[in-house]
C-alpha cells in the first residue's frame, strides 16, 4: 500500500493526471458529443436485449466517461451481468481492459460470465487461488514456461485480469491497459485501489458505499480516513460521476421494503412481478409447534421473534459473546425448515458474532446449511435468510454494541435474502438502537412481530425441540 502511494506522487503524465482526479478531487470529464455518433459500441448497448434501462444508462456512462465513471451497484441489480456488458462493449472498440477486484473470487464470477460469452481472457494470479473454471487462462510467474511466449499471450489479449493485491506480478510490470474496471470498490482502501488504477488511462469504479466499508483493523488508521475507500471518496465529491442500477431481481418486495426505508431513501425496485411476490415454496407445512407455523408462513416474508419474554440473555465467555437461546430457537426454524421441504443449501444463517456462529453451527448439525458472520456473507443470497442479533441484557443500554450500530452492517444483513427474511432478538434492547427500532417499526407495519413465551420454547424447565417431539410421538403410535 506505502508503495503505491509512494508511486501516486512520481512526476510523469499518468500520476499527475490520477492525482488530480484522486487527491485534488478535479470532477470528471464525459463526452456527451459520441452519444449521438455512429459508435457500434453504443449501438450494441442500444440493441441488447437483456439490459434494463438501468443497466443500460451505466455502461453509457462507461463509454462515454474521459477520466472515471462511477457504478453504483445496489443489492442483487445485476452489477456484473453490467459489467459483461460493458467490456463487451469496450471489446468492439478495440479497448484493452484490465479487471480487477480485492478478492480472488470477485475477479473469477466475472470471469466465468465472460467466458460463457466467449470473451478471451488473461488471469494472472497463483494458479491454487483461481477458480478452476477459469484455471486454463491462469498466467503465474511460478508456472512460466517461456518468457517470449508469455508476452505474445499478454501483447495479442485485450482483457487482462488480476486481483489488486496480484497487479504487483512482475508479468504486468510493462503492460499498459485503456481502461480499468474495479468490481468491489467499496469494500478496498483507497491505497489498494491506486495498485491497478495506475496502470490504466481511466477507470470504473464498481460498488456500493452503503454495504460494508473496507476493513481496517488499526482504530488510528481508520480515524485518519482509512476506513473510507476511493469510491465513497469520490462519489460524495461527484454525484453527477454515479449511475445507479435500481432494479434488483433479489428480494420480494416486503423484504426490499426494509432496505428502502432504512437505508435506499426508496430507490430500490422490484425488477419483476415475479421477483415482488416470490414466497418460499413449501412441499407441504407441517409444523410440531404452533408458533414455528406462524414463524414459517410463505404470506410473511419478514419475520422478527421476539425473545423478550423469555430468559434469553447474552453470555460472555471472556471477549465473546453468544446467546444460547437465540441459537436454540434458530437451530429449531431451520430445522424445521428443512423437514417442510426447503433445501439446507437454499437457507443462510447469520449473525454480527464469530462466537454466536459457532453456537448455531453445533445446535443444528445440518451440514448444507451456510452459517457466517454478516461480515462474511456480502455478495451471497439465499432463499431463506436466519438473523440473530445476539444481544439482549437485564439493562438494555449498558448492552448497544458497535456492531450492531454499523448501518453498513445491518443493510448487508437486509438484504441477504430472496424470499424469506427471519430475525430472532431482544425487542428491548435493539430499540436503543436507531437504525434497528426503525427496522422493528416496519416490521411491525408489515404484521411481522412474533413474540413468544417461555410455554412456547420451554416444557418443564428444559428448551423443547421438535426432533423429541417427534420421538414421542412415534413412541405413542407404537403403544397404540
Amino acid at each position: 500500500m506505502r508503495f503505491n502511494l509512494v508511486q501516486l506522487f512520481l512526476q510523469n503524465d499518468q500520476n499527475a493526471h490520477l492525482r488530480r482526479m484522486i487527491v485534488d478531487l478535479e470532477a470528471p470529464r464525459f463526452d456527451s458529443g459520441s452519444i449521438v455518433s455512429q459508435d457500434p459500441a453504443i449501438s450494441y448497448v442500444w440493441s441488447e436485449q437483456s439490459l434494463n434501462d438501468d443497466q443500460r444508462r451505466a455502461i453509457l456512462k462507461i463509454l462515454v466517461a474521459k477520466d472515471y465513471a462511477l457504478i453504483l451497484g445496489m443489492p442483487g441489480t445485476g452489477k456484473t451481468s453490467t459489467m459483461v456488458h460493458a467490456v463487451k462493449a469496450l471489446l468492439i472498440r478495440g479497448t484493452s481492459i484490465l479487471l480487477t477486484a480485492y478478492t480472488n473470487s470477485a475477479v473469477d464470477n466475472l470471469l466465468i460470465k465472460l467466458k460463457a460469452q466467449g470473451i478471451d481472457f488473461v488471469r494472472v494470479g497463483r494458479h491454487e487461488a483461481v477458480n478452476e473454471e477459469v484455471r486454463e487462462h491462469c498466467l503465474s510467474e511460478t508456472n512460466v514456461q517461456c518468457v517470449e511466449d508469455i508476452k505474445i499471450r499478454l501483447e495479442q489479449v485485450k482483457v487482462v485480469a488480476v486481483t489488486c493485491l496480484g497487479i504487483s506480478s512482475p508479468l504486468l510490470a510493462n503492460k499498459r491497459f485503456d481502461v480499468c474496471i474495479m468490481d468491489e470498490a467499496g469494500q478496498t482502501t483507497l491505497p489498494v485501489s491506486l495498485g491497478p488504477l495506475r496502470f490504466a488511462s481511466m477507470f470504473v469504479l464498481v460498488g456500493d458505499h452503503y454495504q460494508l466499508p473496507p476493513l481496517v483493523q488499526s482504530t488510528e488508521a481508520r480515524e485518519n480516513g482509512m476506513g473510507m475507500s476511493l469510491f465513497c471518496r469520490l462519489s460524495e465529491a461527484h454525484p453527477q460521476a454515479i449511475s445507479a442500477l435500481q432494479s434488483q431481481y433479489r428480494m420480494c418486495q416486503g423484504i426490499m421494503d426494509l432496505s428502502n426505508a432504512l437505508i435506499y431513501g426508496d430507490r430500490l425496485r422490484c425488477g419483476s412481478s415475479e421477483i415482488a411476490n416470490a414466497k418460499l415454496e413449501f412441499s407441504g407445512l407441517n409444523c410440531c409447534l404452533p408458533w414455528l407455523e406462524d414463524v414459517l408462513n410463505p404470506g410473511r416474508p419478514v419475520i422478527f421473534i421476539d425473545t423478550d419474554m423469555l430468559p434469553a440473555l447474552e453470555e460472555r465467555d471472556q471477549k465473546a459473546v453468544n446467546n444460547p437461546t437465540e441459537a436454540h430457537i434458530i437451530a429449531e426454524v431451520a430445522k424445521e425448515l428443512v423437514k417442510n421441504g426447503i433445501g439446507g443449501d437454499n437457507i443462510g444463517i447469520i449473525t454480527p458474532y464469530n462466537s454466536q456462529a459457532n453456537l448455531i453451527r453445533h445446535a443444528t448439525c445440518i451440514t448444507s446449511l451456510e452459517i457466517h458472520t454478516i461480515d462474511k456473507y456480502q455478495g451471497r443470497d439465499k432463499d431463506c435468510i436466519l438473523v440473530s442479533f445476539v444481544r439482549s441484557c437485564k439493562n438494555p443500554t449498558s448492552c448497544v454494541a458497535s456492531l450492531l450500530g454499523d448501518w453498513h452492517r445491518i443493510n448487508v444483513a437486509l438484504t441477504r435474502a430472496k424470499r424469506k427474511l427471519i430475525m430472532v432478538g431482544s425487542r428491548k434492547t435493539l430499540f436503543k438502537v436507531p437504525l434497528l427500532k426503525l427496522l422493528i417499526k416496519k416490521v411491525e407495519e408489515q404484521s411481522g412481530i412474533l413474540t413468544v413465551s417461555k410455554n412456547d420454547i420451554y416444557r418443564e424447565g428444559e428448551l423443547i425441540r421438535c426432533s423429541q417431539i417427534a420421538c414421542s410421538k412415534q413412541t405413542l403410535d407404537i403403544h397404540k
